[in-house]
């Protein structure tokens, strides 16, 4: 089981990493000379649904693993993993955080890994680099949690598409935002409420 944190604690943890993303982001970008500034203007306000109907369908995905997950545990290793992870690992992770939190993790995560993984790693390295490394910042520390980091480097390379599809990082900013919120708050009160 995973050490449990305090709401403020937690907090704490999420923003100063995400900060320091977007600050060696910041780095990066003057030291390589990257320009976001034209990925982060917004020509056609219609493409944010895209990143909404994206976002939608990534929870979606990760609700239906879930369900299954709980169907299938005994049938399927990779579906009991899946079910494990979400109990064990996360449910206590966000037991005391509240929808304000929420909302707040899923926009700090949201704008600065999509800023950092899509913006500038992509940017130098292409897009299959660019994912794995964003499934490698998944990793949990134990290997019956691969999946996860495999789900991760696949929803980066969606995420990357996004970008490289649109040429704006809101597409793949507001979808991280939109699967981030919904799931955290699955995992908060529907799973999370069972248990804590």
């Amino acid at each position: 089981m995973p050490p449990k944190f305090s709401r403020g604690q937690l907090l704490a943890l999420i923003i100063v990493m995400e900060a320091l993303l977007l600050l060696v982001a910041t780095i990066w970008c003057w030291i390589a000379k990257i320009d976001l500034l034209p990925v982060l203007s917004i020509n056609n306000p219609a493409i944010l649904l895209v990143g909404v109907g994206v976002g939608l369908v990534m929870a979606a995905f990760s609700f239906a693993l879930s369900a299954l997950g709980k169907r299938f545990r005994h049938k399927f290793p990779f579906f009991a993993s899946f079910e494990e992870f979400i109990q064990e690992t996360l449910a206590p992770i966000f037991s005391e955080v509240n929808p304000l939190d929420i909302l707040l993790i899923a926009l700090a995560s949201g704008f600065c890994e999509e800023v950092f993984f899509r913006g500038v790693l992509q940017n130098q390295f292409g897009l299959v680099i660019a994912s794995i490394v964003f499934g490698l910042f998944h990793v949990t520390g134990q290997k019956k949690h691969l999946f996860y980091v495999v789900w991760a480097a696949l929803a980066g390379a969606m995420l990357g598409s996004l970008l490289m599809i649109f040429n704006s990082l809101w597409v793949p900013i507001i979808a991280h935002i939109i699967n981030n919120w919904l799931s955290i708050t699955m995992i908060r009160y529907e799973i999370g409420y069972r248990r804590y």
